[in-house]
């Protein structure tokens, strides 16, 4: 009788390479396929097995550069107009907070303050109606500025004395206001923009300036004259600045094509 635990008579017999587990194309009892695990095919282990991601030719990469400069060149007139437009809405906004901010002082102050245009050197700053000068608005607007620097100058002089010496007969101090480091400042529209026009209404009769200087009043009342200013890019598209005469407030919007023309502003040579 056979024993059970009698070992297998079968034999292994030891195969070349690339036909493990084969024995005349077919596999014998308790022997199996071989397979190459994944880490072997990335690797490259085995050699009889080609690399699944090879790298990209130069052709390829020529073509991808191409492609990405031809874009490029499309896009860059568009990036160009987004960049004007941007400048043209960013000293549109400034302007108008400028006269939101003179509006909100004459109220607080109870004193009038102006926004003064330079339409030749495209700036503009705030004026106060003490030291404004109808006669010679931009004179009297620069010595503003130089009276706003003088105060702050003599307010210092006047703390340091306080601290050192104890005698009674202090000078006074002029205390600074918020306006005090804006008075005559200067404010630049940005690169490639420009203060086209403004255009007041005096009792019912539009006064148009081009050149020059030019003026927006805001009154104690937190009234003002029906103003508008435009400005200009490079593209010719206009941003108007309105200031409402009954209360002093003011917005800024994009003029359409149409309304550019009917207002017959032509584009910059």
């Amino acid at each position: 009788m056979r024993d059970r635990y009698q070992p297998s008579t079968i034999s292994h017999q030891q195969e070349k390479p690339g036909t493990v587990g084969r024995k005349n194309g077919r596999l014998e009892e308790g022997e199996h396929r071989f397979y190459p695990s994944k880490h072997q095919q990335r690797s490259g282990g085995n050699r009889g097995m080609p690399l699944k991601n090879p790298g990209f030719t130069i052709t390829e990469l020529l073509l991808v550069l191409t492609l990405i400069g031809i874009l490029s060149a499309i896009s860059m007139p568009a990036l160009k107009g987004f960049a004007a437009t941007r400048r043209l809405k960013a000293s549109a906004a400034t302007l108008r907070s400028l006269l939101t901010f003179a509006r909100d002082m004459a109220i607080t102050d109870q004193t009038t303050y102006l926004v003064v245009f330079d339409l030749d050197n495209d700036r503009y700053w705030l004026a106060s109606s003490e030291t404004f000068n109808p006669s010679n608005p931009l004179r009297s607007a620069l010595t503003a500025q130089n009276s706003t620097a003088l105060a702050s100058i003599q307010n210092n002089i006047n703390v340091t004395t306080a601290t050192t010496t104890t005698t009674t007969n202090t000078p006074q101090q002029n205390p600074l206001s918020r306006t005090s480091g804006l008075l005559g400042v200067p404010h630049s529209v940005e690169q490639n923009v420009t203060l086209a026009a403004m255009v007041t209404n005096y009792n019912g009769r539009a006064a148009q300036a081009d050149s020059g200087v030019a003026y927006i009043y805001f009154s104690p009342n937190a009234t003002s004259e029906e103003t508008l200013v435009y400005l200009r890019n490079s593209r010719n598209q206009i941003m108007s600045v309105t200031v409402e005469a009954a209360s002093g407030r003011a917005r800024a919007r994009q003029l359409a094509p149409t309304e550019i023309e009917m207002l017959g502003f032509t584009p910059e040579n």
